[in-house]
């Protein structure tokens, strides 16, 4: 069985034994509950795991939330998608010191840029995953430790101590809930909030990623935001750097998207440009751990994405999505439809 599933299923046991301690011990105060749900319907000119016209991809979100002490509280967030085992996203203790330091304990979103921690259907106004999130770190990035953040005036910091990412056929794909070496991985991100919607912030992350703790996986993210009443500009970059054994050059990967929305009534028009470009010699296809080299990743991809999100009830979004999608090495084209109905409750 594959080890990354084991991991995760001894994480869902786990968390779910603790999560109910905590209900238990605390069943005395008030818990809040939020959900999210989310259905698509693809039209894929490519094979992406979809038949063209059909229905896919529901996903239900439920989070619990309350307070323990005055300056304590919990949050849990649990995500149920099609074919797949509940999975959690989120289950901390949460002790708030002041506004500059707020400590929290368990498994953590990483706070790295800004879809990784905002891509829930509602949140976010892609209905395809960008390609750098898609490519360059595993869906839902989240990790067990430990993480501080706090706020003072406009500026706002994160940073956290976890198990980190293991190695694997590509960055994708390393999800790990334990450690799979003895060595703890580091992050954070520093921003800065201004006036009028502003907001430009800088995220790393840096860790030993392979069994014998020898080679590091690197992170850098820098994000633009600007959002007012009427519009929305975000723009991310990231940069990874893939240490490899001798006789191996080093991996790396590097994208970008940005997006623009308006809004026009209860319609908010979108586009966006993504563009990665990802090289590895050493994994890819084929490889196994402990290293036996894979066939190595040569992958250069734009995108070109239009749409609109229309928000027809007070918690209740219709989406519309054509991608324009180019794999620039061979100059295979193919484009995508999607429209989606996210709703929040």
């Amino acid at each position: 069985m594959d080890s990354v599933k084991i991991r995760e299923r001894g994480l869902q046991t786990g968390s779910a034994v603790f999560f109910i301690f905590l209900l238990v011990a605390t069943s005395w105060a008030q818990i809040q509950t939020n959900g999210y749900f989310a259905y698509d319907f693809v039209n894929n000119q490519a094979d992406e795991g979809f038949l063209k016209g059909s229905f896919a991809n529901p996903r239900m979100g439920f989070t619990l939330s309350g307070a323990i002490t005055q300056n304590s509280s919990f949050i849990c967030e649990a995500l149920l998608r099609e074919g797949e085992r509940i999975e959690l996203k989120q289950a901390l203790v949460i002790l708030k010191f002041s506004d500059y330091f707020v400590s929290n304990l368990g498994l953590y979103l990483v706070p790295f840029g800004k879809y990784n921690e905002a891509n829930r259907p509602h949140q976010t106004e892609f209905i395809n995953s960008p390609l750098t999130a898609q490519t360059f770190y595993p869906r839902d990035w989240r990790d067990m430790g430990f993480l501080i953040q706090g706020r003072v005036k406009g500026i706002y910091y994160s940073a956290y101590l976890g198990n980190g990412l293991q190695e694997a056929d590509k960055l994708s794909r390393g999800l790990a809930f334990d450690d799979n070496n003895t060595s703890q991985s580091i992050g954070g991100r520093v921003g800065i909030f201004l006036d009028q919607g502003f907001d430009v912030s800088y995220s790393h992350h840096r860790g030993r990623y392979d069994n014998e703790e020898e080679r590091n996986l690197v992170y850098h993210a820098g994000n633009v935001e600007w959002q007012t009443e009427n519009f929305r500009i975000l723009a991310e970059y990231i940069l990874t750097s893939i240490d490899n054994p001798a006789g191996f050059q080093q991996g790396e990967g590097e994208g970008y998207f940005v997006q623009m929305s308006i809004r026009l009534g209860q319609i908010r028009p979108v586009a966006s440009f993504q563009k990665i470009k990802y090289e590895d010699p050493f994994h890819g296809p084929g490889f196994l751990a402990p290293p036996v080299p894979g066939e190595g990743i040569d992958r250069e991809k734009k995108r070109w994405s239009v749409g609109f999100v229309s928000k027809i009830l007070e918690n209740v979004r219709i989406k519309v999505e054509y991608d324009f999608n180019t794999n620039i090495k061979d100059e295979f084209k193919h484009d995508v439809f999607l429209c989606q109905m996210a709703l929040n409750f």
